[in-house]
C-alpha cells in the first residue's frame, strides 16, 4: 500500500524551493556537532517482492549482487535520529549523487523527485522530522533507460543506486544559499577585489562577516569587512591588496571565515577555501593570471574496483597524488561532475579543471537499446539539461581549480543545448566554456568559447564535422584536445600477447604534447584515460539477472564475454590506481623540463671542464630557478643552481669540472620547491658500456647424419637438424635444451587498413602458421670450420629461405627471405622458436625510447624478471604487487583470466623493443641470447594454449592497431628479410 501511495503522490506532492545549495555549517550556536554522515548501511530492497537486505552506501546496486533493471523501482531506507540540539535549526539532507531518479520520503512523506545521477541536491526536512523517535529516510530509485547522462548505458550495465555520500546537517533558520566566491584581478595582476554573493529570505537584523587568512593561518591585514544583509541576492566586495595568486605551479589558498549574525550575536559560520585567480580567453589562448598556460591532461571518470561508479575520499585524494606524479595539471571530469571534495583536492594540490555536466552521447555513439538518445530538441528534457547545470554551477563555482565548464560531450547540437549555455554564462562569466561536437552547430551564436576535438594525429591535424585543425591550431579560438592519445584498450589480441604496445603508446604521447606545446593556438590535451573502465561485477549475484551482458554489449569479439565488463582498459592506471606502462611514459612526455640533448650519451666531452645542456622550461608560472638540480657523478651527489629561464622559453645550464670519463655516467634529477623529483635524466659519457653476452664454447665443429637428422655437435653441445622438417629439434648445450624447435617463420600483417580502424575487433589479417610449414629442401656442410644449413620451404604458397650459419664457439645466426608475401603494414616480422619449459628467468639490455627508466620499470633500458613468479590476486579481489606481475586478465582472457595454465608476468612476456641482448636463463644457467649490436632487434616470449613456451625474435614490428590518430612506423611487410643471431 506504501509503494502504491508513492505512485499517486509522487507527481502532485513537492517541496519548493529546493533548488537551493548551502553551506556546511563549521559552527552554529547551540549545536555541538552540526553535520552527520549517512553513509555506511542502508536496507535495500531489489523489488517491491523482495525481502530487505543490507547495502552498502555510497555505492552501485549491481556491484554488490542486485541485478537491477532499467525503469524499475529499487528501495533504500535508513533510520536516523537527531540531536536535540537540532530543535529550532533548519535541517538539510543532502544527497551528492543518486543514480538517476530518486523519489525522496521522510517519515512516509514522499517530498521531491530528483532527477540526474551526478550532482548535489540539498533538500530542507526541517518539517518532516521528529525528535522524539527515530526518523526514516525512504528513497524510490529508478535507472532510467532514457537519462541524457547515458552513464549505464555507458558503463555496460546499470550503475543506479547511492553513488556518493549522505550527509545531514543542521543550519541557521536564517541561512544564507547559492554562496559564491569570484576573484578579480586588477591589469597587472597584483590586487584584487573578493566578489561573494548569496541569497536569502530573511533578513531582519543579519549581517555578515568576512575575515580572510592565509596558509600560516594568519589574518590577512584590512581583511576584515561585515555587511548587511538584505532580502533576496546580496553582492559583498572588498579589495585585497598583493594575494598569492593561485595557478596550478603554485596553488596558493587563503581561508574565507564567514560569519552570520543577528542582532550582533553570533548564529552560525562556514568557512571556504579561496584563490585568488583569473581566467581569460584572448584571441586563441587562455590566460591564467595574464599568461598563457598549457593544459597537459587526462580524462577521470569515478571508479571504485568494488563499489562501480562511485565516489570515495580514499581514491579522489589518490587520484590528485597521481595526477601530480605524472605531471598531469588538468583534469576533465568526463562526463559528469566530480565530488566537490575531488575539486577541494584540486584546489589544494594544484590542477585545472574542466567540469562537466551529465550529458552524453546525443544522438550519436549510443548502443543499440540506448539508441539515439536524440534529447537535444526536447522540451521533456529541458528542465533535467537546466538543473544539472545549476546544480554544476552552485556546487563548483567558488573553487579556483575548475577552470572551464562544459555542456556536454559528443553529441549534436539542439535547442537544450543553447539553453544551457545560455544559463551557465549568466550564472558564472569568469570562466570559458566547451562543447562538443562544435562542429555539429550550425551558423547561429556558438555556444562555446573554446575548440574542443577529439583524437587528432600526432601533428595535431583534424576533420571533425565540418571542424578543422591543423598543427594543433584552428579556427581563430583555443583549441583543446580534450579526447587525445587513447591508450590501446579494442586491440584485444595484441593486449592478451604483448603488453609492449602500451610501452609504445607512449612515443605518442611525447610526439602530441612536444608539438603542441611551442604552438599559440594550441590549448592543450586530456589523454583518455587516466584510469581503465572495467567493472568486476559480482560472479554470483544476489537477485536479478546480468541482462546487460547482452543488452548493453559492446562489439566486444565472442570469447571475451565474462563477468568482467565495460568498455576496457583504456588508463595509465588500472581501477586499483596501480601505474601501469602508460604512466611512466605520461610522466615523461609531460615533463615540464624537458632537455633538448637528445639520446643517452654526451659524444663530446673534456674532463675538468663544464658540461653544458640545453633545456626547455615548459612549465607555464614557473621560473626555472625555482627549481634545484642534483647531480650524481661516481657516486657522489651534489646541488646546483638553476638560471633564472622564463616559462615557456629555452635556455642552457652547466654542470660544473668534474674529472669526467669514457663509459661513466651522470645522473640528473630536477628537484622541485616541495622537494619533489620533477624528472631524471642519464647520460653516459662517450659511449653507453654494454657487456654483450658472449659464446664461449671451444674446439671445432663436426657433422654427422642419419637417415633422419643431420648433427652439428661442439665442445658441449649439439645442434640435430631434421631432414625431414628442415628443423633444428632440441638443441643441447651443457646438457640442457636450449631450443625445442625452429625456426619457423613469424608474420603478422595487418591487410585491410593502418591505424584508426581496428576498434573492437582485428584487422583483416595475414598470419603465418607454424602447421603450416612444409620443407622443400635442405643442404647442410662443414665449411671452414663453420656449419652452414640452407633450408626452403612453403607457408600455403608463400616461399621462405633460411640460411644458418653455426659458428664452434656457440653462435647461430639466421638469415632469412620469403617471396610471394602479401603487402600490408606489418604488426611483427622475424622467426620463432619453440623453447624449453624449464625456461624461467629473462634479462636483457635495450636501447629504451626514454632517456632514463626508474630500476624495475616495465620497459626499462635493462632489466631481469622471472617469467612466472606472481602473487596473482583472485578476480575481484585487491592486488598485493605491481601491474607487471599480473598473471592474469579477466577483461581480456574474460573468466578463466589467461590463455595457460602457467601464464607469463605482464613484463616477462611483453616484447622488448631495440634489444642489445635478450638472454632467457633456466634456474641461474643461461640457456640462450638474442644479440643485436646495433639494438635494432625485438624480442618476447609466451606460453600458448598447449602450454608451449614460444619465443618471437623480430627485425622488423610496429602496432599498427593502435589507432586512434597514435603514432604507428607505417612499416611494409614486402620485402621480408632479415637475420638473428643467437649465442649460448
Amino acid at each position: 500500500m506504501l509503494l502504491l501511495f508513492f505512485t499517486l503522490t509522487v507527481s502532485c506532492i513537492e517541496v519548493f524551493g529546493q533548488e537551493q545549495a548551502y553551506e556546511l555549517p563549521k559552527s552554529i550556536v547551540g549545536v555541538k556537532r552540526p553535520i552527520m554522515s549517512l553513509n555506511g548501511e542502508w536496507q535495500f530492497q531489489f523489488d517491491v517482492n523482495s525481502e530487505w537486505d543490507v547495502i552498502q552506501v555510497p555505492g552501485e546496486a549491481v556491484m554488490q549482487g542486485y541485478g537491477i533493471e532499467h525503469d524499475k523501482s529499487f528501495f533504500y531506507k535508513r533510520k536516523f535520529s537527531l540531536p536535540k540540539d537540532f530543535k529550532g535549526k533548519k535541517i538539510v539532507l543532502r544527497f551528492d549523487g543518486v543514480y538517476s531518479q530518486a523519489t525522496l520520503s521522510i517519515n512516509g512523506k514522499v517530498l521531491r523527485t530528483h532527477k540526474g545521477g551526478f550532482t548535489r541536491w540539498e533538500t530542507d526536512i526541517t518539517p518532516y522530522v521528529s525528535f522524539d523517535k527515530d526518523n526514516e529516510v525512504f528513497l524510490e530509485v529508478q535507472d532510467k533507460l532514457d537519462d541524457i547522462s547515458y552513464a549505464s548505458g555507458y558503463a555496460h550495465h546499470p550503475i543506479g543506486g547511492i553513488l556518493r555520500d549522505v550527509t545531514l546537517f543542521a543550519t541557521a533558520v536564517n541561512s544564507i544559499h547559492d554562496f559564491g566566491v569570484e576573484t578579480d584581478l586588477d591589469k597587472d595582476f597584483k590586487d584584487a577585489v573578493l566578489r561573494l554573493s548569496y541569497d536569502t529570505e530573511e533578513t531582519d537584523g543579519t549581517t555578515i562577516h568576512y575575515a580572510l587568512f592565509d596558509k600560516e593561518n594568519k589574518l590577512v591585514p584590512r581583511s576584515e569587512y561585515q555587511f548587511v544583509i538584505n532580502k533576496g541576492q546580496n553582492v559583498n566586495s572588498f579589495h585585497v591588496s598583493n594575494p598569492l595568486k593561485w595557478d596550478a605551479e603554485h596553488p596558493n589558498l587563503y581561508r574565507l571565515e564567514v560569519k552570520i549574525k543577528n542582532n550582533g550575536k553570533d548564529v552560525y559560520s562556514f568557512s571556504k577555501e579561496i584563490g585568488f585567480r583569473e581566467i581569460k580567453i584572448v584571441e586563441d589562448q587562455m590566460l591564467i593570471n595574464g599568461k598563457p598556460v598549457k593544459l597537459r591532461g587526462a580524462n577521470r571518470h569515478d571508479i571504485h574496483p568494488t563499489l562501480g561508479r562511485t565516489s570515495t575520499l580514499y581514491y579522489d585524494s589518490l587520484d590528485v597524488m597521481l595526477f601530480k606524479e605524472s605531471h598531469i595539471n588538468f583534469i576533465r571530469t568526463s562526463h559528469y561532475p566530480p565530488s566537490e571534495r575531488f575539486v577541494e583536492l584540486c584546489n589544494r594540490y594544484g590542477i585545472y579543471v574542466e567540469v562537466e555536466t551529465a550529458v552524453c552521447f546525443v544522438d550519436t555513439y549510443r548502443q543499440k537499446n540506448y539508441a539515439p538518445g536524440a534529447t537535444q530538441n526536447d522540451h521533456n528534457h529541458t528542465e533535467q539539461y537546466i538543473s544539472q547545470c545549476r546544480e554544476m554551477v552552485n556546487t563548483f563555482r567558488s573553487h579556483p581549480a575548475v577552470v572551464i565548464w562544459s555542456i556536454g560531450n559528443e553529441s549534436i547540437y539542439g535547442s537544450n543545448f543553447r539553453k544551457s549555455w545560455d544559463y551557465v554564462k549568466n550564472a558564472d562569466r569568469t570562466r570559458p566554456v566547451i562543447w562538443s561536437y562544435p562542429g555539429s552547430q550550425g551558423s547561429d551564436a556558438k555556444i562555446y568559447e573554446i575548440l574542443s576535438m577529439h583524437y587528432q594525429d600526432v601533428n595535431g591535424n583534424l576533420t571533425q564535422f565540418g571542424k578543422t585543425t591543423k598543427g594543433f591550431e584552428g579556427h581563430g579560438i583555443p583549441a583543446l584536445f580534450d579526447e587525445w592519445a587513447h591508450p590501446a584498450c579494442y586491440t584485444y589480441k595484441t593486449l592478451r600477447d604483448d603488453p609492449n604496445i602500451r610501452a609504445f603508446w607512449g612515443i605518442s604521447m611525447d610526439m602530441m604534447w612536444g608539438r603542441l606545446f611551442p604552438t599559440k593556438g594550441g590549448l592543450g590535451g586530456a589523454i583518455w584515460g587516466y584510469v581503465d573502465e572495467t567493472f568486476n561485477i559480482p560472479q554470483q549475484l544476489k537477485k536479478g539477472t546480468a541482462f546487460w551482458n547482452e543488452f548493453a554489449k559492446t562489439a566486444k569479439p565472442e570469447g571475451f564475454q565474462g563477468h568482467a565488463v565495460g568498455y576496457g582498459e583504456w588508463g595509465i592506471v588500472d581501477v586499483w590506481r596501480r601505474p601501469k606502462p602508460e604512466f611512466w611514459s605520461t610522466k615523461k612526455a609531460h615533463s615540464p623540463i624537458r632537455i633538448l640533448d637528445e639520446g643517452k650519451v654526451i659524444k663530446d666531452f673534456t674532463p675538468n671542464q663544464e658540461l653544458e645542456f640545453s633545456v626547455y622550461n615548459r612549465y607555464d608560472h614557473t621560473y626555472l630557478n625555482e627549481v634545484k638540480l642534483e647531480y650524481v657523478y661516481e657516486g657522489k651527489k651534489k646541488t646546483v643552481d638553476l638560471p633564472n629561464i622564463n616559462p615557456h622559453e629555452k635556455g642552457e645550464f652547466q654542470l660544473p669540472a668534474e674529472n669526467w670519463k669514457e663509459g661513466k655516467s651522470v645522473l640528473l634529477n630536477f628537484i622541485d620547491p616541495d622537494n619533489r623529483i620533477v624528472d631524471t635524466y642519464e647520460y653516459f659519457l662517450g659511449e653507453r658500456p654494454i657487456t654483450m653476452p658472449s659464446a664461449s664454447h671451444k674446439g671445432v665443429l663436426k657433422l654427422t647424419e642419419n637417415k633422419n637428422m643431420f648433427f652439428i655437435k661442439g665442445t658441449d653441445f649439439e645442434i640435430p637438424v631434421s631432414k625431414t622438417t628442415g628443423l633444428i629439434e632440441n638443441a643441447k648445450s651443457n646438457g640442457k635444451v636450449f631450443i625445442e624447435k625452429g625456426p619457423f617463420l613469424n608474420m603478422d600483417v595487418n591487410l585491410n587498413h593502418l591505424t584508426g580502424a581496428e576498434v573492437r575487433k582485428s584487422a583483416d589479417k595475414f598470419m603465418i602458421h607454424d602447421k603450416d610449414w612444409k620443407k622443400t629442401d635442405i643442404k647442410c656442410e662443414l665449411k671452414n670450420g663453420i656449419a652452414l644449413i640452407s633450408i626452403a620451404g612453403t607457408y600455403q604458397g608463400l616461399n621462405a629461405y633460411f640460411d644458418i650459419i653455426i659458428k664452434p664457439e656457440g653462435e647461430i645466426t639466421t638469415n632469412y627471405r620469403t617471396v610471394g608475401e602479401p603487402n600490408g603494414y606489418l604488426r611483427e616480422i622475424g622467426l620463432k622458436y619453440y623453447m624449453p619449459d624449464d625456461i624461467d628467468h629473462l634479462k636483457w639490455e635495450r636501447n629504451g625510447y626514454w632517456n632514463y627508466y626508474p630500476e624495475g620499470e616495465f620497459a626499462g633500458n635493462d632489466g631481469y624478471v622471472h617469467l612466472y613468479k606472481s602473487k596473482q590476486a583472485a578476480y575481484g579481489v585487491k592486488p598485493t604487487q605491481a601491474w607487471d606481475q599480473d598473471t592474469h586478465n579477466f577483461y581480456y582472457w574474460s573468466d578463466k583470466g589467461a590463455r595457460s595454465k602457467k601464464p607469463l608476468t605482464n613484463k616477462a612476456k611483453s616484447m622488448k623493443e631495440n634489444i642489445y641482448f635478450y638472454t632467457l636463463l633456466g634456474g641461474k644457467s643461461t640457456r640462450l641470447s638474442v644479440v643485436s649490436p646495433q639494438a635494432d632487434v625485438a624480442c618476447r616470449i609466451d606460453r600458448m594454449d598447449d602450454e608451449q613456451v614460444i619465443l618471437y625474435v623480430n627485425n622488423k614490428w610496429d602496432y599498427p592497431e593502435i589507432a586512434w590518430g597514435n603514432y604507428c612506423k607505417t612499416l611494409e611487410a614486402s620485402p621480408c628479410s632479415g637475420a638473428i643471431t643467437f649465442r649460448f
